[in-house]
């Protein structure tokens, strides 16, 4: 996986990954009453497609919670774009997933076998046991360890001894072959870059967009291994067209530009 993820970002130069939330009131295209996969798959088909072909990014976060509450209309739409973009890009699978070792063995072969993904999102809370199934030839699982939503606070920076939990999960999942998800509204990142210098640990990188993150800042911590991370954005490239009017793959193609000239300057 991490030769995958190597060699989309030089071949592209860029580590933008592009998070997929289909949110049926924000797609403005064809009927608002029509079937639901006429409305998601030519939105997303066409803007991915484009975004690309244009080479502005280098990996596709599909957010399972996002197609899901629309039913099974929703998953289809989810697997027929994870069937259209496979061995393209690398696919990582927001499921969020963790639980008891049979538990998680079948949530493995449900995110890898089933969906097709490269990577999958996991907890780390339930211990090893509940992570080790994701840990797979040619897969990857990233450990959520500090995120970027307001409520983080809460349990991952809490000190156990001298550490912050975030950076124990840190230490154990570089232990365990795992990634990581590591939020770029903290600067918190910077301690997590120390403990896994050296180790080849792809961090995936939420909170660039709307939850205006620090990109510079991000990009300065992790330049030294850069291929292999991805930062993320969602909403901000997708919904870009309701800040910048006109259709909404140029928006979007031109919300990932305007990320990607911060970031190709970081590029060897």
């Amino acid at each position: 996986m991490l030769d995958f993820l190597r060699k989309s970002a030089q071949e592209r130069k860029t580590i933008l990954c592009f998070g997929i939330d289909p949110v049926l009131e924000k797609i403005n295209i064809g009927s608002p009453t029509g079937a639901i996969e006429e409305r998601i798959e030519p939105f997303f088909h066409e803007m991915t497609d484009k975004l690309l072909e244009e080479n502005e990014i280098a990996a596709i976060k599909p957010n399972y919670a996002y197609f899901a509450r629309y039913g099974f209309d929703g998953l289809y739409v989810l697997k027929a774009l994870i069937e259209r973009y496979k061995n393209k890009i690398p696919i990582i699978f927001d499921g969020k997933r963790g639980d008891i070792g049979k538990s998680s063995e079948a949530y493995a072969k449900e995110a890898y076998d089933f969906w097709g993904a490269d990577a999958v999102t996991v907890s780390p809370y339930m211990g090893s046991d509940s992570i080790m199934p994701f840990v797979r030839e040619g897969k990857l699982p990233y450990v959520l360890c500090r995120t970027s939503n307001e409520g983080a606070k809460d349990f991952q920076e809490q000190k156990i001894g001298k550490k912050f939990l975030y950076e124990l999960v840190a230490e154990k999942a570089s232990e365990w072959g795992c990634g990581l998800v590591v939020g770029a509204t903290s600067d918190s990142i910077k301690r997590i870059v120390k403990i896994t210098k050296g180790k080849n640990v792809p961090f995936l990188v939420p909170g660039i967009g709307s939850q205006g993150g620090d990109l510079e800042m991000v990009l300065e911590a992790l330049k030294e291994e850069l291929p292999i991370h991805r930062i993320n954005a969602s909403s901000s490239i997708a919904y870009a067209y309701e800040k910048k009017g006109g259709k909404p793959v140029d928006a979007a193609l031109a919300e990932a530009r305007k990320t990607n000239e911060t970031i190709r300057k970081f590029f060897k």
